[in-house]
């Protein structure tokens, strides 16, 4: 199996698209993929789970009304008889008063203030019995309207109230899908390097694949035909073997994409890459094994389209089908020993950022 280096470039800036936007519940395009197609179902689901909660939660709810209203009524008999009992110990008190008699001015002075204020407390309990009563119970007596409520709400208004609480969820579901389809282009791209990795994999172990490739260069190359300076190339996989270096663009379009006009040809771009990768190699890498002299290593491009492609056929570029890509690349005889091999091998796969 033909060794792979590095992460597929579109991946990441997928993986990083969606983490911006806060979703990290995917770690393949397959997830995402199978994520768009249960879409439908994963809503339903949503909805059954959030059902089968508030049905629970009514079961739960009836049988703690129930046992809130016997404690409610348990709690008034204990408070009313507290009260009544603090009443009763305050009329103790005022007739005890009432019934002493002292000719000392400062004594009856200080009796007079003390039968004031307890008479005083005792008509604050008369007074107010029942909003002391209310406000002992009002803990249990709001549990109570609030389970009264739910249970209402859920006897007369169940599948309202289902979408209600189940709305948080499903925004985010919608959110999530919103977020993919826009990113569409990016996703159908990682589809199709994976599956250009996948299809490499098949090849023995003389070929080694390095994703997302990267020079850059300090100084610039300067390439002539764009009358432009080169500063840095991104190639979408680097295929190194015994009969050379491949160049892979991966291109996962549509029949009507590769016939529009408006999309941008990844013809130039790739012979552009494989000028400035030519400029390194010569300076980087010497192959002295020969006897005739130094060898040239060669350098392809290939646009791996994975399933349309155009008619024509193109200068400097092969225009190949993902199904095509291997016997093609199995075409070519070796021209490397694995001395060399192991050197561009070496070389590349350091650099490459």
């Amino acid at each position: 199996m033909a060794k792979i280096i590095g992460t597929i470039e579109s991946l990441k800036s997928l993986k990083s698209e969606l983490e911006n936007k806060g979703i990290s519940r995917f770690n393949s395009v397959k997830e995402i993929n199978d994520f768009l197609s249960n879409y439908d179902s994963e809503e339903l689901s949503i909805l059954n789970d959030t059902s089968e909660r508030l049905k629970i939660k009514y079961a739960e709810t009836c049988t703690n009304l129930r046992q809130r209203i016997e404690t409610k009524t348990q709690a008034i008999n204990l408070e009313t008889e507290k009260i009544d009992k603090r009443k009763s110990d305050l009329q103790t008190k005022v007739d005890v008063f009432d019934s002493k008699k002292d000719h000392n001015f400062l004594k009856k002075i200080i009796l007079g203030i003390d039968i004031y204020i307890t008479k005083h407390r005792l008509r604050h309990f008369e007074n107010n019995n029942t909003k002391l009563l209310k406000a002992a119970l009002k803990e249990i007596s709001n549990k109570i309207i609030s389970d009264e409520r739910f249970i209402k709400e859920y006897e007369t208004n169940r599948q309202n109230l289902i979408v209600q609480k189940a709305k948080s969820k499903i925004e985010k579901l919608e959110y999530t899908r919103n977020v993919i389809e826009n990113l569409r282009n990016t996703i159908s791209g990682a589809i199709g390097e994976n599956l250009v990795v996948k299809e490499i994999e098949k090849l023995s172990d003389d070929y080694v694949l390095i994703n997302d490739f990267n020079l850059r260069f300090s100084p610039p190359i300067f390439y002539k035909k764009q009358n432009e300076k080169i500063y840095y190339i991104q190639i979408d996989h680097l295929l190194i073997s015994k009969a050379g270096i491949f160049i892979f663009e991966t291109k996962n379009w549509s029949r009507s994409s590769v016939n529009s006009f408006n999309l941008r040809s990844p013809i130039e771009q790739i012979i552009r890459s494989n000028f400035a990768l030519y400029v390194y190699i010569s300076e980087n890498i010497v192959l002295h094994e020969h006897h005739w002299g130094e060898q040239k290593i060669p350098i392809r491009n290939v646009i791996v389209m994975i399933n349309n492609k155009p008619r024509a056929n193109f200068k400097y570029v092969h225009v190949k089908l993902l199904r095509e890509l291997n016997d093609y690349i199995r075409y070519f005889e070796p021209v490397l020993t694995e001395k060399q091999f192991n050197r561009i091998v070496s070389l590349l796969s350091s650099v490459t950022l």
